[in-house]
């Protein structure tokens, strides 16, 4: 059981059944760096100087213990991306609304400073709010607008951000990864829904007071669906970037096919925009036509990619607005613009719900090939401490029991000579007895661990086990095997014994085979095993249905441990072919 960290000075200290756990705090970020001291144990410090966004701690008994952690980037280095970033977003937004004949489309700025806030501790987020506050007064003094007025409208854009990011950092994960739909909608209600609808009321009343009234800024509506905008079309890309779990950081760079594609895509849609957009019989049609591109975007680079490509569209669709053209013309041009805002607002939560199942179903992919390697990792373990306790036992056997009982057959000669001569026949029968005893252990003793295997190489390993004095005389082994095998790794070969083993106790149990062949090579691409049998066989249509037995099962993950691969075929009436590949190097 694990028992609560306790702070001593800078070093909280994690206390469980085996393990120390020593992370050394620094002011004003989490999880520096962390030592893990192996308790009871006896293992050695060892120190983890790698940034991550969960430090984890390793607890004996297989739990683990996430310890959520922020950003261990300077302060500086946040301080000046905020302020660029915030002042790049601004230019943006600038540019589309001054586009848009004095109405926004899209605000950043805000979504810029909230991603930052949520990727570090609380005590950073002074002068992260103070440097997006200088980057936009900044930027909006350089456009030739008054300082003063600037300033207001700046401070009550910002002011609700770090309450929204407390909100969201409260949330479980602190919205680490966007995976499940209880963070997705606790996300959209903060940050899409309350934070940009309060903040245009402050936006709105501030505006009473500077001349920006009328010109710069629009009505609620406008600025609302604008702030919504960007915090819906930045936050999911900058969380899943940020995220080392998100399915986009496991995907791969975009290929430029793809790229290609998705370009040729769009604009077939501005096109089709242009020539069919202003049909009202083809409205519905035309709302829609953006779909396919949209859901192509989320399979292959998750939000961020749905996020870049309804911008995208959101712009090319403004733009033909404005200009008389596209699905989304309307009366005057703020309504157009809040047409444009709106369906892309939808679009985008309905391309975040479906990341999100994309993301569950990448996620569980990469859970399962986890488990399939800790499942792998765990076979291995256990035929290595098969092949131990084998060898073991085949001491004990040879060097204890077979040599007791030479003892006892000795003891029993020199009785014989000391007895009655009448008894001799019983005597000798007892000692015979205790010969057959001890060559059934001394073969015993070479199936647990064949030393001949060590010694003599595996060609001659197999000459023992298809020739062995006590095999059923109704079955005929053939080898067919060079000396180049007797050149494996040991692995290799104890991995084609111990096949070979088991396939041969198969074919006298249960395949009531005459005959069966065993073949060993060497070539350039690897090493191979094939046998085969004249046996009964059986139907693996089947067979795959039923529960494989613990041979073929030990068969499949010698194989797979070592990077080869294994195959079994067979069909009633027609024995059971077997064939084994081992690459020399393991992939």
């Amino acid at each position: 059981m694990g028992f609560p960290p306790r702070v001593i000075g800078n070093l909280r200290v994690h206390f469980c059944e085996s393990v120390i756990g020593i992370t050394l705090v620094g002011r004003g970020e989490q999880a520096a760096h962390r030592i893990v001291i192996a308790g009871c144990r006896g293992g050695s410090p060892r120190r983890d100087d790698r940034p991550s966004w969960h430090a984890r701690f390793g607890v004996a008994g297989g739990a683990v213990a996430d310890i959520p952690a922020v950003s261990t980037r300077s302060l500086t280095v946040w301080c000046g991306g905020v302020f660029a970033g915030v002042s790049l977003a601004q230019v943006l937004s600038a540019a589309l609304w001054n586009h848009q004949n004095g109405t926004h489309i899209v605000w950043f700025p805000g979504a810029v400073l909230l991603g930052a806030m949520v990727a570090n501790a609380w005590q950073r987020w002074a002068a992260l709010f103070f440097s997006a506050f200088v980057g936009l007064v900044a930027t909006g003094v350089a456009f030739g607008l008054p300082l003063v007025d600037t300033a207001l409208v700046i401070i009550a854009a910002l002011l609700l951000v770090p309450v929204a990011a407390a909100l969201l950092r409260q949330m479980p994960d602190a919205l680490t990864r966007l995976d499940d739909f209880t963070r997705l909608g606790g996300l959209v209600l903060v940050a899409v829904v309350i934070l940009p609808a309060v903040s245009a009321m402050l936006v709105e009343h501030a505006s009473l007071y500077t001349a920006f009234r009328g010109t710069v800024l629009s009505d609620w509506a406008n600025i609302a669906m604008a702030h919504s905008l960007g915090y819906v079309l930045y936050l999911p890309v900058w969380l899943s970037l940020r995220n080392p779990e998100a399915a986009v950081r496991h995907a791969g760079p975009l290929s430029p096919l793809y790229v290609g594609f998705m370009g040729t895509c769009l604009i077939v849609l501005g096109l089709v925009w242009y020539a069919l957009g202003g049909r009202p019989a083809l409205m519905p049609v035309m709302c829609l036509a953006p779909a396919p591109v949209v859901i192509f975007a989320i399979v292959r680079a998750q939000m961020t990619g749905s996020s870049i490509t309804i911008f995208i569209i959101a712009l090319m669709a403004a733009h033909l607005s404005v200009h008389g053209y596209g699905p989304f013309l309307a009366d005057t041009p703020p309504n157009s613009t809040l047409a444009v805002q709106l369906w892309s607002l939808l679009a985008a939560l309905c391309a975040m719900i479906l990341s999100v199942v994309v993301e569950q179903r990448y996620s569980s992919r990469r859970a399962l090939g986890r488990a399939h390697e800790d499942l792998r990792e765990l076979a291995g373990r256990l035929i290595a401490t098969q092949e131990q306790e084998r060898a073991r036992l085949a001491r004990d056997l040879h060097d204890d029991i077979n040599q007791r009982l030479a003892a006892s057959s000795i003891g029993l000669s020199a009785l014989r000579r000391r007895v009655d001569p009448t008894l001799h026949a019983d005597v000798n029968h007892l000692r015979e007895l205790l010969v057959s005893i001890s060559e059934d252990v001394r073969q015993l003793s070479r199936q647990l661990h064949p030393s001949v295997l060590e010694h003599a190489g595996l060609r001659d390993a197999l000459e023992a086990l298809c020739h062995a004095p006590r095999r059923a005389c109704a079955l005929e082994i053939v080898l067919i095997a060079d000396r180049g095998v007797d050149r494996l790794a040991n692995d290799i070969a104890l991995c084609f014994y111990r096949v070979t083993q088991e396939a041969i106790a198969n074919a006298l149990r249960h395949a009531a085979a005459t005959r069966l062949t065993v073949k060993a090579s060497v070539d350039a691409d690897g090493a191979s095993l094939w046998i085969f049998d004249n046996g009964r066989g059986f139907d693996p249509v089947e067979g795959a249905h039923a529960r494989p037995g613990l041979g073929l099962i030990s068969m499949n993950e010698r194989a797979k441990l070592l990077g080869g691969r294994f195959e079994l075929r067979s069909a009633p009436g027609k024995g059971v072919d077997l064939w084994m590949h081992i690459p020399l190097e393991p992939s």
